[in-house]
């Protein structure tokens, strides 16, 4: 997942350097081609890093290998995040070059699929790998989510995060890097209380600033489909509801708000345990 990292760790920056919120009525070649030009060179670093990675050595006749629950579904989790967070990412940038809000979000999310999809395809061709389908189905949710949010009221009330904490495995150097290890992610579904039960806490905004957020990890897992699933009940925050009036702050805090900060969290399964702080 490393290539992906870095794939958005550029689009971030794209996203922090130039204002997006500026009324356009036309597309602005100039930006769309740096936009897309930026999508070049992301595609290239992130072949590159995948190949050095993962693809280098034999190559085999394109096939499919389905992998639904070696990790028990942590994976999918992983995939539609990501997914949803290029998405988002992009149609932001696209947004920033003139485009309209809904065409971009169309685009965001055939540009993130696209990319995941290219990625899929290449494991069709590596023999210990092959074509997933249902990581494939889960990059077709993640993609097309922010466009979902923007249509759907019931789905606007629902934001996708993830936070991360190192597992005994990867302190033990199980994994190079910590996005690999299953075991140190958490992802989690935050919800909207005061816009769920219509609550307007538009003077307050402290009180509207908080959520509560449903997560799932995974622990003790062998890539054979055996293992404990984790679900977790935690406060969360939703870094949007801030009133900022420094433009750079307001972009900052809405890429944050993509990640589950440390909170007091309620374990609820495999059995009850609770955390004055939970990472």
């Amino acid at each position: 997942m490393k290539f992906l990292i870095s794939a958005l760790i550029l689009v971030f920056v794209f996203n922090i350097s130039f204002p997006q919120d500026r009324d356009s009525s036309r597309v602005n070649p100039y930006r769309l081609g740096f936009v897309l030009g930026m999508g070049v060179g992301v595609l290239t670093v992130a072949h590159l890093q995948q190949y050095n990675s993962w693809w280098k050595g034999e190559l085999t006749s394109f096939h499919f290998r389905d992998d639904f629950n070696h990790v028990l579904n942590a994976d999918k989790f992983g995939h539609a995040y990501f997914s949803f967070l290029l998405s988002d990412l992009l149609s932001r940038s696209l947004r920033w070059a003139g485009v309209g809000e809904n065409s971009a979000l169309i685009w965001g999310g055939i540009g993130s699929l696209l990319f995941q999809t290219y990625v899929e395809v290449e494991d069709g061709f590596r023999p210990t790998l092959g074509f997933s389908i249902s990581d494939w189905v889960s990059n077709v949710v993640g993609a097309f989510l922010p466009y979902a949010r923007s249509k759907f009221e019931f789905l606007k009330v629902v934001n996708f995060k993830m936070s991360m904490f190192p597992s005994e495995k990867f302190k033990s150097g199980a994994h190079r890097f910590i996005v690999d290890d299953y075991e140190s992610l958490y992802f989690w579904l935050s919800f909207d209380i005061s816009r769920i039960l219509n609550l307007e806490f538009s003077k307050f905004w402290v009180i509207d600033f908080f959520d509560i957020a449903v997560g799932y990890s995974v622990k003790q897992i062998d890539w054979r489909g055996n293992g404990k699933r984790e679900i977790f009940l935690s406060i969360d925050y939703d870094l949007t509801k801030i009133p900022l009036k420094v433009w750079l702050l307001r972009q900052i805090f809405h890429l944050l708000n993509y990640y589950h900060l440390p909170s007091p969290s309620l374990r609820i399964s495999p059995n009850f345990r609770f955390y004055v702080i939970k990472f």
